[in-house]
């Protein structure tokens, strides 16, 4: 009902807009601009009389409102000439065709949110056609969550649609020698061509203190500086240059040569042609590219120099390449070698993916992988492999042959040229029941891979994301992160990420202890050591759970009661005091049994050593032994109250 409620208010906007239509306001005339946006203000004008960029209803110009993408999807399309009031029969046909051969796509994008704008959808479409958008960049229109927002543009998302919009990739790759800005490493790697390419033809240069600001929202204002001086350097007829600024057809051309460089963080390649048009140039190839070695199917990161290709441009990016090496003989069905030839370990790739197809009579098996290109879209490929003689197949341990291979299996394979000679297979649903003993998180991330251990005490880890259904006790809907250690878990998963885990929690008693060690790790987990006694009890380590107990409310050697839930501590009550002593200082010497620390007074202390005292990396968050220090590492030393002078843990702080 939301959507159609959405689609009816659509369509009523677009009614209202048919019977009184908007005329422009030019820059002199808006109120928001004046002497403070001179520099902006010609610009804003041309913009604004074109009616890329246009004012509201009360005459206001909203200089520094920023822009969403549905925004930039209009302006961009009028930017090429696409005005939907002003189209012939022939350019109607063009744009139709534009829509109808992505319509599916951006209706998936429109059918999933609710704050989807409709009405660019013809705009995306076409934007789409023509590169300027590419499938990956339709993710980041939307926020998604409890509550959904339009994602705003940044400076380095304008560059990139900027570039792409005047045709000029293949010109940014080429891009050697401009000057960095000063917050260079803030700029996204893949977006770096395009915004140093901007710079290059003095569009986009930056403040005074050198910063360019790539990840801040882009203004209304800064958008139409940058949009006036990019129209004039293509030579659009918008601005008086040539051409007849109706839209065209792709370009479709052929390219034959020879590669000389690659670039896999830029996914382009260097040629050689006899062609004058094509020779020296570099191409970028498109992420869905039918990229193929002597006939057979390969991925980018197998074309290499001196390999002679035939490729199929489409505006200027490669669609297909067929690539041979000079040696390469054409393409032969994969044989399988002799036992007696298996090539050494160290020669063979390892393939992480899927049995996408099995051919017994053939014996070969076709693997599907998966790989993120720098776009940051998914490519997906198959390519099929002759099972070796004598080729290890093994499947939880045990040897099988390639009858019992099934389609849909994870496969870890090890390949050498078109031949597998190893494969570990694993069903794609699997079920395990055991003890969660480590979350993993990732930066920045919610979903942690969950770590299970079963009653044998094999371990195994999984991977969680939006879509796990996770339950704890009368819980649902939980996040993966909810999960405690030491929790009792059945899970299932498929292709080994967890699509439903089920938890109980395990009922412990609290605990009186010394906190012996506190490490919080640069992912924000905190972790606390602790021993029933200072001298000498082993220790154990428990997970703080976010926002129950503060870790910078402990102190070393204080003697505390906590609460579980699980393993994890979810609440602490102060007994007494510290029972042991804090010594920071740089080691001045050491030896097998004493370790003497001088700190910033040049006061030396010197400490014994034993077989419990505990020696502790902060830096990698690792319990090390003595060997791992020297003379000159930062240290943090507790000693026990009773006994002062032994250590009962050295900390590096600083190696």
């Amino acid at each position: 009902m939301k959507k159609i409620l959405k689609r009816l208010t659509v369509t009523a906007t677009v009614a209202i807009m048919a019977i009184a239509p908007v005329t422009a306001v030019h820059a002199a005339n808006f109120h928001d601009v004046g002497a403070n946006l001179s520099w902006a203000a010609d610009a804003i004008a041309t913009v604004s009389s074109l009616e890329i960029m246009l004012g509201d209803m009360a005459g206001n110009f909203n200089p520094n409102g920023t822009i969403d993408k549905f925004e930039g999807a209009r302006i961009f399309a009028r930017m090429s000439g696409f005005n939907p009031s002003a189209l012939t029969a022939q350019q109607q046909a063009y744009y139709n065709q534009a829509l109808s051969s992505h319509l599916a796509l951006v209706n998936t994008f429109d059918n999933n949110f609710s704050t989807w704008n409709s009405a660019r959808n013809m705009d995306i479409a076409y934007l789409l056609y023509r590169g300027v958008f590419f499938p990956s960049d339709l993710n980041n229109f939307i926020n998604a969550g409890a509550i959904e927002t339009r994602r705003i543009m940044s400076r380095e998302e304008a560059a990139v649609f900027l570039v792409r919009f005047m045709g000029r990739t293949n010109e940014a790759l080429q891009t050697f020698g401009v000057p960095l800005f000063n917050d260079h490493q803030q700029i996204t790697p893949a977006a770096r061509i395009y915004v140093y390419y901007l710079r290059s033809l003095g569009i986009l240069n930056g403040g005074l203190d050198g910063n360019v600001l790539p990840r801040s929202p882009i203004n209304r204002a800064a958008m139409s500086v940058l949009i006036v001086p990019v129209l004039h350097e293509i030579g659009s007829p918008l601005v008086g240059g040539g051409g007849s600024g109706q839209p065209s057809a792709p370009v479709v051309e052929t390219v034959q040569g020879t590669i000389t460089n690659t670039f896999p963080n830029f996914r382009a390649i260097s040629v050689l042609s006899q062609n004058a048009a094509h020779n020296n140039r570099t191409f970028t190839v498109a992420p869905n590219a039918i990229i193929t070695i002597g006939g057979v199917n390969n991925t980018f990161t197998a074309l290499a120099a001196n390999m002679t290709f035939t490729a199929i441009l489409t505006d200027g990016e490669i669609v297909s390449i067929n690539a041979m090496a000079a040696t390469q003989q054409p393409p032969q069905q994969p044989q399988t070698p002799p036992a007696s030839n298996i090539p050494p370990i160290s020669e063979m790739r390892v393939l992480d993916g899927v049995i996408a197809r099995i051919s017994i009579p053939n014996n070969t098996v076709g693997i599907e992988t998966r790989t993120i290109n720098p776009r940051g879209e998914i490519v997906t490929e198959v390519r099929d492999y002759a099972v070796a003689s004598g080729a290890e197949i093994t499947r939880s341990g045990t040897t099988i042959n390639i009858n019992n291979i099934n389609v849909g299996d994870m496969v870890v394979a090890r390949v050498h040229n078109n031949n597998a000679h190893q494969l570990v297979l694993e069903e794609r649903e699997i079920q395990m029941t055991g003890t969660l003993v480590e979350k993993n998180f990732g930066a920045n991330s919610l979903f942690p891979a969950l770590v299970l251990e079963d009653a044998n005490g094999n371990t195994r880890s999984f991977t969680s994301d939006a879509n796990t259904a996770v339950f704890r006790g009368n819980l649902s809907n939980l996040a993966p992160r909810q999960l405690r250690i030491g929790d009792q878990i059945s899970l299932t998963a498929e292709y080994g990420r967890a699509t439903d885990v089920r938890a109980t929690a395990v009922s412990r008693p609290h605990a009186d202890v010394y906190i012996r060690d506190i490490f919080i790790s640069a992912r924000g987990q905190s972790f606390v050591v602790v021993t029933d006694n200072l001298e000498g009890s082993p220790d154990r380590t428990h997970l703080l759970v976010d926002g129950h107990v503060d870790p910078f409310d402990l102190t070393l050697g204080s003697r505390v009661r906590i609460w579980f839930d699980s393993q994890e501590i979810v609440g602490a009550q102060m007994l007494q005091g510290p029972s042991a002593t804090n010594f920071t200082g740089h080691i001045h010497s050491l030896t097998s049994t004493q370790i003497t620390v001088r700190d910033a007074n040049f006061q030396n202390r010197t400490f014994t050593i034993d077989a419990n005292t505990v020696f502790f990396n902060s830096v990698t968050g690792q319990t090390v032994n003595m060997h791992h220090l020297a003379a000159g590492m930062r240290v943090q030393i507790v000693s026990a109250v009773t006994q002062n002078n032994r250590a009962v843990s050295v900390t590096i702080l600083l190696n």
